[in-house]
């Protein structure tokens, strides 16, 4: 077509007519005629580009393995560790896990966003400890199928490479492989999934390690056991006493009056054994705590071994320790309420708050877990350099918080005021002292009219009349409370019994 003599107008509109028609039709190389048309207007003749649908990744060309993941987490900013069903599997579920977000939701997000996972329901996920809303973890453990680097290999590609002396641990069968053989990696050549989630993973959240695990492998179940510890200040404690009330955990007990009873799982067995049990002191392995030249400055830490502990077990223990160290109790209320033939139902006591508890390790058999912090051995450190800085960052940035914080303080506290007087002086005739030595005499005022009551985490209680905790009211006995139930929502609503470790 000869476009030579048409006005410009009359090429405008047949640019547009082409566009239109462009936009209806699948996209095409510029013509001839448009060409012509475009070097009469003086631009460069676009041939649009075919537009690629995006490429599904198909896990089936990938084999799976099954690992041990060991991480860590700062709990205060999350709702739980446990996520409330499947947190990615529609939008309803991703929107309560971005309004209430949770330590699993997180991490499961993470694996999806690396294509680790293709769904959550299918990787035969565990996890070792559950720890409630403010609770952190030092050595949490969860367990799951993930992607490898590895292979698919006929039978006689398996038999071949064990007749060459390959490890026979590397050479798997599994259901989630669909019973074909895989040939995993060496470690080092396994995709660098410590790595890959802690660029994908909020800073609170770290992978510490993995481990090669066996298909028959359950964080929880194989756990040998659990440590725990609670960090405290010792300002208005006596340690001593609260060694002393510590010591008689030890062992195997009923620890019905130092849980909080869910009546759906219908438990009966409230015997848990205590492994080892010690109150030390925080600065003798964190340098970073100060010179604790006051009481306040001095920090403890209750350190908990056992092999599974029930729902809020180790905050109402430490609740009852923290009573004790103010001279509300004496150690021996421990014995009267392990005691519970004689207690038969737990007093009412608020148990110690939730952000100083930290779930420190979860021990493993030696056969199963061999926990892998470097990718390559003497070659670099680069798992634990990036470790370091990322926490040291959040550490340095909590910090600087508390130094603000306590700058702030040491300003209130330093500022004059006016001392009290019996006589009715003008305010400029009082004699002017610091606030920190007037706030003294307020406090004993204060605990010479009622019961100062620690909980723990800078929480404080304050009672006007403290009634002993023998004295107190109790709750209906386990069994009573458990037939309520039972009664009420019938046995087609009754959960499994459940001995899932727990804080």
């Amino acid at each position: 077509m000869d476009y030579s003599r048409w006005s410009k107008r009359a090429l405008v509109e047949r640019l547009q007519s082409l566009d239109k028609l462009v936009g209806e039709q699948e996209p095409a190389t510029a013509t001839n005629a448009d060409i012509v048309l475009a070097t009469t207007l003086n631009v460069d003749p676009v041939t649009p580009k075919r537009k690629r649908p995006p490429t599904r990744f198909d896990f089936a060309n990938f084999p799976k393995r099954k690992v041990a993941f060991k991480f860590s987490y700062f709990g205060w900013a999350y709702h739980g560790l446990a996520r409330q069903g499947n947190a990615l599997e529609s939008e309803e579920k991703r929107l309560i896990e971005s309004e209430f977000p949770t330590i699993e939701g997180e991490v499961f997000r993470a694996l999806a966003s690396c294509k680790l996972i293709e769904d959550e329901s299918s990787c035969d996920y565990s996890r070792c400890g559950r720890t409630d809303r403010g609770v952190s973890g030092f050595g949490q453990v969860i367990a799951l199928y993930v992607r490898s680097a590895g292979q698919f290999i006929t039978d006689e590609q398996a038999e071949a490479e064990l007749a060459k002396g390959t490890d026979a641990s590397r050479i798997t069968r599994d259901e989630q492989n669909g019973g074909r053989a895989v040939l995993l990696p060496l470690p080092e050549r396994e995709l660098p999934y410590v790595n890959m989630l802690n660029k994908t993973l909020p800073p609170a959240i770290r992978i510490l390690a993995w481990s090669p695990v066996k298909a028959e492998f359950d964080a929880r179940f194989s756990c040998r056991s659990r440590f725990y510890r609670y960090f405290f200040s010792e300002e208005g404690l006596d340690i001593d006493a609260m060694k002393e009330a510590a010591r008689k955990y030890l062992g195997q007990h009923d620890f019905r009056n130092f849980c909080r009873l869910d009546p759906a799982k219908q438990i009966s067995n409230f015997e848990r054994n205590v492994l080892d049990i010690d109150i030390n002191p925080v600065a003798a392995q964190v340098p970073f705590v100060g010179e604790g030249q006051s009481a306040q400055g001095r920090w403890w830490q209750l350190e908990l071994r056992g092999t599974a502990f029930l729902w809020h077990q180790v905050r109402c223990m430490m609740a009852i320790l923290f009573h004790v160290g103010q001279g509300l109790e004496e150690p021996s209320i421990v014995d009267k309420m392990l005691d519970v033939e004689n207690m038969d139902g737990k007093p009412e006591y608020e148990m110690a708050c939730d952000v100083p508890l930290v779930l420190a390790d979860c021990a493993f058999d030696a056969t199963d877990v061999q926990w892998i912090h470097l990718r390559n051995p003497g070659n670099d450190f680069g798992n634990m350099a990036g470790l370091d800085r990322a926490i040291s960052n959040e550490w340095g940035q909590l910090n600087t918080r508390a130094v603000i914080a306590s700058a702030l303080l040491q300003n209130l506290r330093s500022t004059a005021v006016p001392m009290l007087s019996e006589t009715k002086e003008r305010a400029e005739q009082l004699e002017l002292a610091p606030w920190a030595q007037c706030r003294d005499n307020v406090i004993k005022s204060e605990l010479a009219t009622r019961s100062r009551i620690v909980l723990g985490g800078g929480e404080i209680r304050h009672v006007r009349d403290y009634q002993p905790m023998a004295k107190r009211r109790r709750a209906d006995p386990v069994h009573l409370r458990n037939k309520v139930w039972f009664e009420r929502k019938g046995d087609s609503k009754r959960v499994k019994t459940t001995t899932e470790p727990d804080d």
